[in-house]
């Protein structure tokens, strides 16, 4: 049975590699457990109450903490145009509550005065902080 869990390890270890859910490389873990009570002589079930107690303490203990130790956006980060709001951006134009332009983050924008916080029209090169974003148009108040 050695080679089987051998086997289980390795081929768990690849989905891993290939999923990176952190569910098969603790079943890979498991599946070394499982090759070291075979290795001792265990008999069958124990290697597999061995192989099943292992990967469940793993996905259960020390894949959560895996998870926020390797997230790829850190939890509650804004992203997208949910990070928008409260940036700083340029006017490129005169900015009404009608039409506008606004550079945002190195991108040109659409953009309209936000009618809660602003009712003049804005000149062109004002800086400018992004309320909300209402579709694909910001919407704006100034920042002088």
């Amino acid at each position: 049975m050695i080679w089987f869990w051998g086997l289980m390890a390795g081929v768990a270890l690849g989905l891993e590699f290939a999923t990176t859910t952190f569910y098969f490389g603790l079943l890979a873990v498991g599946s070394l457990g499982g090759l070291a009570a075979a290795a001792v002589g265990a008999p069958v079930i124990i290697q597999v109450v061995v192989t099943a107690a292992i990967t469940l303490l793993g996905i259960f203990a020390i894949r959560p903490l895996a998870l926020k130790r390797f997230a790829r956006v850190p939890i509650g980060a804004r992203t997208g145009v949910d990070a928008l709001p409260g940036a700083e951006a340029l006017t490129l134009g005169s900015v009404t509550m009608h039409e506008g332009q606004v550079k945002l983050k190195g991108e040109t924008w659409s953009a309209r005065l936000d009618p809660d916080l602003a009712l003049e029209p804005i000149e062109p090169n004002s800086r400018v902080c992004v309320s909300r974003i209402d579709g694909a148009t910001a919407l704006i108040f100034p920042l002088d």
